[in-house]
């Protein structure tokens, strides 16, 4: 069976993400640099290269999973975000993969249905086939491959298949 698993772990300062059979992993900042020329805006770098864009004329820096109350501040930019993080160490395939996102913060009385929700549609807005949202710890490589969510250590909140 030809399988591509994704694993996404959201902090608002780290975006981490995992392609769980090939074992190639990109963990760095969730930023976008955004340029604007011609009134049409463009994303010219993300994660540390995009903070390095910081200063320049008509480049503003987006984090689209910075915010003190939510796991999303920016859908848009989140999404944007997710998708370059993702080309970067999953090679284009056929084969839509299986995404299993992770938001990390511990949010006051965890997360709302809205940002399940969104989560879900930000995994489903970079082509992923079927979507768990996870909340508690951290999965190994192994339990990914296997698709299994150890029970006492967090849980499935929702599973999309978008």
């Amino acid at each position: 069976m030809f399988a591509s698993t994704i694993y996404i772990r959201i902090k608002p300062e780290l975006l981490s993400v995992l392609h769980v059979e090939s074992g190639r992993e990109i963990a760095d900042v969730p930023a976008l640099a955004i340029e604007t020329r011609n009134g049409k805006e463009s994303v010219i770098a993300s994660g540390a290269d995009a903070l390095a864009k910081s200063g320049m004329p008509n480049v503003r820096i987006e984090n689209g999973f910075q915010h003190p109350r939510t796991v999303i501040a920016d859908f848009t930019v989140a999404e944007a975000t997710l998708r370059r993080f993702v080309r970067k160490i999953a090679a284009r395939t056929v084969f839509k993969p299986v995404v299993v996102i992770h938001a990390l913060p511990a949010l006051e009385g965890g997360l709302t249905r809205v940002e399940i929700r969104a989560l879900g549609e930000l995994a489903g807005g970079i082509g992923a086939r079927e979507v768990y949202v996870w909340s508690g710890s951290e999965l190994s490589p192994d339990q990914l491959r296997a698709r299994v969510f150890p029970e006492g250590a967090g849980r499935v909140l929702d599973r999309f298949k978008p």
